[in-house]
């Protein structure tokens, strides 16, 4: 509208132009008139705006903008110098590599000893079964450092085939005499780093008088022990076997929460959180009417719920060595057997293998390497007589069983 109102004003300015011009060249003739009045018109018209298209108000399409998830992949073998092969991760300082991994015996009873420290440091957490419905963990370090680690227990067996696998050093509050012999024979003095009062800070005692539940270790001060001890060689050591992958294999069935039974007032429990693609920790308490319970399982550097990337459970025999169930033969080393591994909200069926000098190596069904995901994992070890449990809807338990 507003376009045609200037129109109109400048062609009757035209044509009073025109009449003007008329008049001042003293032509009176009405065919002058008409003449003057037609080039007028014309010259108005000429000059008149065209009329332009209104351009469309319709915004044009922008390209959709997919994230493009960032694929890691590495293992079992050929990691990169800064690639920590426990972890599939990338380490700040791949200096931290260059050592031997720090091993450390934590103890899950009595309960006054909790939380533990240090767990969520770890890179492998390994747990399994000390007898009388109890558990016991060994956590080895060796892409972090933490400055409390416990609290430390004393060594079983299994600690024998256990650290040897990963060429690692082994901080301890001793053992029985026969099982600390045993360790001895496997594992040599420089390896083998008993609490006592020359060994902070390394591994100290944070009260006096020592109580069970007081004894700490400091995995950066194991390092520098071992390394003074003897002179001994703390280097870098070959740990290929695992295998890492964001992408998550395919054939799993949903495992979005596993629990481990040791006994009916012993339970690990898992639950995932796909915001971290990492399971939460839950842990048994037992209230004073006797009623269990789960709780949150902290961190008590972090004060924070621990997480893992993945969860597994390896099928190995138990052999009890006692009658009153507290001395136990796990074979673990050189053999082959079955696995379930939770990752990425998925439970898959698994095998794994073991060696006496190299990591353990998980696999799928068709003998290809599983690949975990990039992260912490805590392995459970139970007894061949174990039950599994499929509770639905993504909920799974192993319940020991043992001869």
């Amino acid at each position: 509208m507003i376009k045609q109102s200037k129109f109109i004003i400048l062609l009757a300015a035209g044509l009073l132009l025109a009449l003007a011009l008329s008049g001042c060249q003293g032509s009176n003739s009405p065919e002058d008139q008409q003449s003057a009045l037609e080039r007028a018109v014309a010259q108005t018209l000429t000059a008149a705006p065209t009329a332009t298209p209104t351009p469309s108000k319709t915004p044009t399409p922008q390209p959709t903008m997919t994230p493009t998830q960032v694929i890691v992949q590495y293992g079992p073998t050929n990691f990169p110098d800064n690639v920590n092969p426990l972890t599939g991760l990338t380490v700040d300082d791949p200096a931290i590599l260059n050592r031997r991994p720090v091993m450390i015996k934590v103890s899950n009873y009595p309960r006054e000893g909790r939380p533990h420290a240090g767990l969520s440091f770890a890179d492998i957490v390994f747990d399994y079964y000390t007898g009388e419905g109890g558990n016991r963990f060994i956590a080895l370090f060796y892409g972090q450092d933490a400055s409390q680690v416990g609290p430390i227990r004393s060594g079983r067996l299994i600690d024998r085939w256990l650290v040897p696998m990963y060429q690692g050093i082994l901080g301890l509050e001793y053992a029985w005499p026969p099982v600390y012999s045993e360790i001895l024979s496997y594992l040599g003095y420089s390896r083998t780093i008993s609490g006592g009062p020359n060994t902070c800070p390394a591994i100290c005692s944070i009260t006096e008088p020592q109580t069970v539940t007081s004894v700490f270790a400091n995995t950066a001060e194991m390092s520098k022990y071992y390394a003074a001890r003897n002179n001994s060689d703390n280097t870098r050591q070959n740990l290929d076997g695992m295998a890492f992958n964001t992408i998550a294999p395919s054939g799993g069935e949903q495992g979005t929460e596993f629990t481990m039974q040791f006994s009916s007032k012993n339970l690990a429990n898992w639950k995932y959180n796909p915001d971290t693609r990492k399971y939460l920790r839950w842990i048994e308490d037992v209230e004073p009417d006797g009623d269990v319970i789960l709780v949150p399982l902290t961190d008590r550097l972090t004060e924070k719920q621990l997480e893992f990337s993945n969860i597994i459970v390896i099928f190995a025999e138990i052999e009890s060595l006692s009658d009153t169930d507290t001395l136990h033969e796990i074979h673990i080393a050189g053999k082959k057997g079955s696995a379930l591994i939770f990752r990425d909200g998925q439970m898959y069926e698994a095998t794994f293998k073991s060696e006496y000098e190299t990591p353990i190596q998980f696999f799928v069904k068709e003998g290809n390497p599983f690949e975990l995901q990039p992260g912490n994992t805590w392995i459970h070890i139970t007894g061949l007589n174990s039950a599994i449990k499929d509770e639905g809807n993504g909920v799974w338990r192993v319940v020991l069983g043992v001869p």
